[in-house]
């Protein structure tokens, strides 16, 4: 379902699980997406003139029933408005002819359930979801870039946030606590692995592709490509995982998420921000 999906969106469905636990909801409802996406993506609540993450959420905590929270072992379905949300955000990047679906394909796709609460704090938040698809369906643009680049808006600079090193690229730190505090909140077994390409499934007719084995059995519309993914990237801070005899070429799983050698060892085998952080500037 989500091989579509960059990294960064895919750790909004990750946060947005999360979300859902804490508040004991027995799914993922659009406000858990709503908040996943802010948290991971911070660059989007400028489209939101009238409302901070934490307005947003003060928001959900009023509309949302108080419940015990459920343990983050337990891997909560999707409500069928995020089943909705999800397949209008895949809409939206094949009308826009992308490839890719990103956190900005999922921003917009929160808008096509009209009676959904995050629809309902979206417009009270004062966000134009035809201006901001207006801003990222230019051709030849990269939307990454557009939704971060302060100038391209006339914002005031900002200060810098602290930073920390990570592969000798300075990293946000909030950013990296947030994911690390997510990873680290289940109870997965991460196990040292050379990464080597995997088989995937590919659909004959429109070249979408799976990692869903058991779809090769109808031959007519599937086939399977030997060795057809060929990179992942670490789930913390983007480290590219591929075939190689250096340090790419080696990492952590879990079965299913990759983690490169240093932000495994040093975030999840050992707790670096239980420390007095020396590292970060």
């Amino acid at each position: 379902m989500f091989e579509r999906y960059t990294e960064k969106a895919r750790r909004v469905v990750f946060f947005a699980r999360y979300e859902a636990s804490q508040y004991g909801s027995p799914q993922i409802e659009s406000e858990h997406l709503l908040l996943g996406l802010l948290r991971e993506h911070k660059g989007l609540r400028d489209w939101m003139p009238r409302a901070s993450l934490e307005t947003i959420r003060s928001w959900v905590d009023e509309k949302t029933p108080q419940r015990p929270k459920i343990s983050t072992t337990i891997d909560l379905p999707l409500s069928n408005s995020s089943k909705t949300i999800l397949k209008a955000a895949a809409d939206e990047a094949d009308r826009m002819g992308h490839l890719h679906i990103g956190t900005e394909h999922l921003f917009l796709g929160l808008f096509a359930v009209k009676d959904s609460l995050a629809t309902e704090l979206l417009q009270r938040a004062g966000t134009n979801p035809e201006s901001f698809r207006t801003r990222v369906s230019k051709p030849c643009e990269d939307v990454v870039g557009l939704l971060q680049n302060e100038a391209r808006f006339d914002r005031p600079k900002r200060i810098p946030d602290q930073s920390i090193e990570i592969h000798g690229m300075r990293r946000n730190v909030d950013y990296i606590r947030d994911v690390v505090s997510m990873v680290r909140s289940y109870p997965w077994h991460w196990h040292k692995k050379l990464w080597r390409p995997r088989d995937i499934v590919i659909n004959r007719k429109n070249g979408q592709f799976s990692f869903e084995m058991t779809l090769a059995e109808d031959t007519d519309n599937f086939a399977i490509v030997p060795g057809g993914w060929r990179k992942d990237r670490c789930f913390v801070c983007g480290w590219e995982l591929f075939e190689a005899d250096d340090e790419h070429g080696i990492g952590y799983t879990n079965g299913r998420n990759w983690l490169c050698m240093e932000c495994c060892e040093r975030f999840i085998q050992k707790n670096f921000f239980s420390s007095s952080y020396p590292e970060m500037t």
